[in-house]
């Protein structure tokens, strides 16, 4: 039966790596932490993970004297072949969250919530999806740097004017690129659709303010986001826009 399911695991990674499209690359990665007493059980969820960019660190025990000086955006904590293993947080270095994965009929650990717990084994992009959620949770705001901006798995680049998204390029007109811009560098504050088009066009732009709206529409689209559910941009109803939070 285990057989069967690294089996289903393995094909799981197989797809997941033909939906990686070819010429990506890892730009940027975020950190995870395993520890698991035994890793082959969820080796093809470290596989999937290294697919999508992440950087995983895998440990056998908690108390290894490494794991007080790693950073990291996410900790998962193998229960499923030893129910009683129960790392201590405080062992861990910087973390801001933590995934407990749990076989059937097991109960959650007493600090964990049902949104901290994962059933393992289960089809690897409900894993990845709930691992994405729980990182992203930590990465809410736009990492501001003088060339780059980051914000969640967007990679905006000044310098060579492009953007990244997942690896892949995302091809944006100069209007998008700079409205995504100018959105990232107000830190998540509303910008209203005249301060837009006075950033994009200049003062002497006389144009009707549907034409952010347009523009937004578009850049929207191109990054796969949900104006009723947005992941990246949010629309404030009567005033403008801003980030998401």
């Amino acid at each position: 039966m285990q057989q069967l399911e690294d089996q289903g695991s393995m094909n799981d990674v197989n797809r997941l790596e033909l939906n990686f499209i070819e010429g990506q690359y890892c730009e940027t990665t975020k950190r995870i932490v395993m520890i698991s007493p035994l890793p082959g059980a969820v080796r093809s969820l470290i596989i999937a993970l290294t697919i999508r960019c992440y950087d995983v660190l895998v440990f056998h025990h908690d108390n290894d004297p490494v794991l007080r000086t790693i950073d990291s955006d996410l900790i998962i904590i193998d229960r499923t072949m030893q129910p009683a293993f129960a790392p201590q947080r405080a062992n861990v270095g910087s973390s801001p969250a933590v995934l407990f994965l749990t076989q059937e009929g097991e109960a959650a650990p007493d600090e964990a919530s049902d949104e901290h717990t994962l059933l393992w084994p289960c089809p690897l992009e409900q894993a990845i999806s709930k691992i994405e959620a729980m990182v992203q949770l930590q990465n809410t705001g736009p990492d501001i740097q003088p060339d780059v901006l980051r914000f969640r798995d967007v990679v905006v680049d000044l310098k060579r004017i492009t953007v990244r998204q997942r690896g892949g390029k995302v091809e944006l007109t100069k209007t998008e690129f700079d409205l995504l811009k100018v959105l990232l560098l107000n830190g998540g504050g509303v910008m209203t659709r005249q301060q837009l088009m006075t950033a994009l066009w200049g003062d002497s732009y006389f144009g009707g303010s549907n034409s952010v709206d347009v523009h937004i529409k578009s850049l929207r689209q191109k990054l796969g986001d949900d104006p009723k559910s947005p992941h990246y941009i949010a629309t404030v109803r009567g005033v403008g826009y801003r980030i998401a939070d």
